[in-house]
C-alpha cells in the first residue's frame, strides 16, 4: 500500500468515527458510543443472508463473500454518517445556499451538484464535506439521492482507499466534457473519438468518485450511475450491482 493510499484509510476511519458527531440543526449533537478499532475486529465476516439496503433501519451490509469484517465496518459507517450528514441538502436550494452548483446533467434524472472548492481541500471521505451532491429529478421530483465522494484532482485508482472491499467500487467520467468555469462547470457534451474536447471546455479527467446513495437502489449503496451518466470502472473490473443489498422494488434514482 502506498504511503498517500495509507493516509487515505487512516483519515476515512477517523473522518467516518467523527462525521456521526454533526447535527442537521447545526448544533453539536451528542457523541455516538466509540467504534472499535479496526484492529480488533476479525478478519472475516460470518457467513449470513444479505438484506436489501434500507436507509431507513440499522444499516447492514454482511453478507458478501470475501469482505472482512473490517471493510463491512467501514462501508457500514460510511453509509450511517452520510445518512446523517445529508439532512441538511434535502432540496437542491439548500446545497446552492452552500455553494455546490449544478454540472448541468438534470435531464440524465440524476443532477449532480458539485463544490469543486472541496475537491482539493485535504478532506477525504468526509461526510460533512461531500464534493458533490446528488438528486433525484426524475418526475418532477427533487430529492436529495446520494453523496457523490471524489478524490483530489490528479489522484488515480491506484489511490483509492479501500473502504468496503468487494461492496465499493470507484468509477471515473474521463469522457465528458466541462465548460472551463471554475466555479461553476457545465457538462458540455462527450469527447470526441480522439478523446478530445471542443474550445472553452476541458476533459473531466480521472479523478475517482464514489456514490452513497441515501434511498433504496436496485444496486446497492454504493451502485454507480448507469445508462448515459455511467462512468469508467478499473480496468478487468465489471461495473458493480449489489443486487444482495440492493432493493428490488426501488427505481433506478
Amino acid at each position: 500500500m502506498t504511503t498517500r493510499r495509507a493516509v487515505f484509510v487512516a483519515a476515512l476511519v477517523a473522518v467516518v468515527l467523527a462525521a456521526g458527531c454533526g447535527s442537521s440543526s447545526g448544533r453539536p449533537a451528542a457523541a455516538p458510543a466509540p467504534a472499535p478499532p479496526s484492529s480488533a475486529l476479525p478478519t472475516t465476516t460470518t457467513v449470513e443472508k444479505p438484506k436489501p439496503y434500507d436507509p431507513t433501519k440499522p444499516i447492514d451490509l454482511g453478507g458478501t463473500p470475501g469482505v472482512t469484517a473490517a471493510e463491512q465496518h467501514r462501508a457500514e459507517h460510511l453509509v450511517e454518517a452520510t445518512l446523517v450528514a445529508l439532512r441538511r441538502y434535502e432540496f437542491p436550494s439548500e446545497a446552492i445556499a452552500a455553494g455546490y452548483r449544478s454540472i448541468g446533467d438534470a435531464a440524465t434524472g440524476d443532477e449532480h451538484f458539485v463544490k469543486w472548492s472541496y475537491v482539493d481541500d485535504g478532506h477525504i471521505l468526509d461526510p460533512n464535506r461531500p464534493e458533490s451532491l446528488v438528486y433525484d429529478r426524475q418526475g418532477g421530483q427533487e430529492k436529495i439521492a446520494a453523496a457523490m465522494y471524489m478524490l483530489p484532482f490528479g489522484s488515480h485508482f491506484t489511490d483509492v482507499p479501500d473502504v468496503g472491499g468487494a461492496l465499493t467500487q470507484w468509477h471515473v467520467h474521463n469522457d465528458l466534457c466541462l465548460t472551463n468555469d471554475p466555479m461553476q462547470k457545465i457538462v458540455a457534451g462527450l469527447t470526441t473519438a480522439e478523446g478530445g474536447c471542443p474550445p472553452g471546455t476541458s476533459k473531466a479527467g480521472n479523478t475517482p468518485m464514489l456514490h452513497v446513495w441515501t434511498v433504496p437502489n436496485p444496486c446497492g449503496p454504493f451502485a454507480a450511475l448507469e445508462g448515459i451518466g455511467a462512468g469508467q470502472v478499473p480496468e478487468g473490473q465489471t461495473r458493480l450491482c449489489d443486487t444482495a443489498h440492493g432493493s428490488p422494488t426501488a427505481e433506478v434514482p
